[in-house]
């Protein structure tokens, strides 16, 4: 009887075992951005792989991730990881999250509730950034891409760089009426098919914001009109949702005087008022009014 007892004890041990490694082996299964994203997120910051990232920056079924890009400008115009609009990263400096207590604060209201991917060259400034952004009580979720861009190229994911959009073409009439709205439309291009924000200078030294985003190659119409008479120039330029600014486009606009009525009859009773009033005394007896 012992032996038998025994005997059960160690099989029920073995399949404990058996058991415990299959759900593990299961757990392991599960990716980290799928962990990450069933928590109550007590935890800050998440480290996801490129993998991870890869999968939350491409598909918005996940809500809105958005990349964080905290190394050096000069790093950045080497290349930047592609990600579709409006999961495509942004960059701010690594020194900035740690010497510029401003600048942290307006990141943190900036973002505030938002997920944010943070990467770097290869992992160690993302880290830091990840926890300086969760220290300071960030309301959002952090997710600290480990290997940053290194790796990421490594996995062949799609890096890219940048040019600004197409001087932009400016259609509409070149002769209009005094107070009379008048439409006119822009376009653009962006070689790397990146949203598009439009800068219009009416008359010169009008006071104007960047209007946008608009997708590349979509065509825009906006609406003036003029109130005084004069010759005046349009000018119009894009920028890329990377902030970088295309050439001017201008048109010339002519806003003609009104024609003058210059008839002597007319002109003689606007000098003589008192005639008028008699001639219009004489036209009413005339036809008995």
């Amino acid at each position: 009887m012992v032996k038998k007892k025994i005997v059960t004890i160690c099989v029920i041990s073995l399949m404990l075992v058996f058991l415990g490694a299959s759900v593990n082996a299961s757990n392991e299964e599960v990716s980290t951005a799928d962990y990450a994203l069933s928590q109550n997120y007590d935890e800050c910051p998440f480290n996801i792989t490129v993998h991870d990232a890869w999968d939350l920056l491409t598909d918005t079924g996940n809500g809105v991730q958005i990349p964080i890009d905290v190394r050096y400008e000069q790093e950045w115009n080497y290349g930047f990881i592609d990600t579709p609009y409006p999961e495509c990263p942004r960059r701010y400096e690594y020194d900035e999250f740690q010497y510029n207590e401003s600048f942290l604060q307006w990141f943190i209201d900036e973002f505030a509730g938002q997920d944010l991917v943070i990467y770097c060259a290869s992992g160690g400034r993302s880290k830091i950034v990840s926890s300086v952004i969760c220290d300071a009580s960030f309301t959002g979720i952090v997710y600290n891409m480990l290997g940053g861009i290194n790796d990421w190229k490594v996995e062949g994911y799609p890096i890219r760089n940048n040019t600004p959009p197409a001087a932009p073409d400016l259609n509409g009439p070149t002769t209009v009426k005094v107070n009379i709205p008048t439409d006119y439309t822009l376009s653009t291009t962006d070689t790397e098919s990146d949203v598009v924000y439009y800068y219009i200078d009416w008359c010169g030294d009008c006071v104007t914001e960047w209007d946008g985003p608009y997708a590349s190659g979509e065509e825009v119409v906006f609406t003036n009109s003029w109130c005084d008479k004069g010759t005046f120039t349009i000018k119009a330029k894009a920028k890329d949702f990377y902030g970088y600014e295309g050439n001017w486009t201008e048109l010339e606009i002519i806003v003609p005087r009104n024609k003058i009525i210059n008839r002597p009859l007319i002109q003689f009773l606007q000098s003589h008022p008192n005639m008028f009033l008699i001639l219009q005394k004489m036209l009413l007896q005339r036809f008995g009014l």
